[in-house]
């Protein structure tokens, strides 16, 4: 029952950001773009501390990536058992995979980011297959990893869940008041984040079963 519960949550979630994901490109995404430029001034969002926030994602995953195979190689050396050893699997797989998607995704879609459409209110497009620089909006990639990342803490520590749920809402503020991400760019995070997620907990058990050492006859 707890496992269908779950279950019905993620579906509910993501069925959410997918209305929220099409809400915004049909309508939602530059009024609120707009609205949220006004309320805070050009002079907050021009600032030289939020123009030039360092992208740290790729560092992110490199680093809990590389933590994750350590600690899991160290662990399976020591014939440790337990569920911290699927979950250092989980993010070793899951990070890397989610970080592939979005990039893979950002460069298809090759969407207008939001403070260039600002500048210039009339090149807001897709650029199908020619995603790059101000062009790679779509989906966010910070909600992306920030996904799957609060998905397997909150999977494994479920004390904090709340905190997790918290956080990417914060995070996904963040974005909008920044104007990092139109609201499109970052419902698409998240199901992309939540697509990875599913993909790496499906995928684990069946490569465990591919590398399984068969009985002999």
């Amino acid at each position: 029952m707890r496992s269908d519960g779950k279950s019905k949550a993620l579906s509910g979630i993501f069925a959410i950001c997918t209305v929220l994901m099409v809400s915004g490109l049909f309508s939602l995404d530059m009024r609120l773009a707009r609205f949220i430029s006004e309320q805070v001034g050009t002079a907050f969002l021009l600032s030289e501390p939020i123009s030039n926030m360092p992208d740290l994602i790729l560092p992110l995953v490199c680093i809990i990536t590389g933590t994750s195979w350590a600690a899991l190689l160290y662990m399976r050396r020591k014939s440790v058992q337990g569920s911290l050893v699927g979950f250092f699997e989980y993010m070793g797989s899951a990070l890397p995979l989610a970080f592939l998607l979005k990039s893979i995704l950002k460069w298809i879609f090759g969407r207008t980011n939001t403070r260039f459409w600002l500048l210039h209110p009339h090149q807001l497009a897709f650029h199908w297959f020619q995603g790059g620089g101000n062009d790679a909006s779509f989906p966010s990639g910070h909600m992306v990893i920030f996904t799957v990342l609060m998905l397997g803490i909150g999977r494994n520590f479920p004390k904090l869940r709340p905190l997790c749920m918290g956080a990417l809402l914060i995070l996904a503020l963040a974005l909008l008041i920044t104007q990092y991400h139109f609201l499109s760019d970052i419902a698409a995070g998240v199901c992309v984040g939540m697509l990875a997620d599913m993909l790496a907990r499906r995928g684990l058990p069946m490569l465990h079963r591919m590398v399984a050492p068969r009985p002999r006859a």
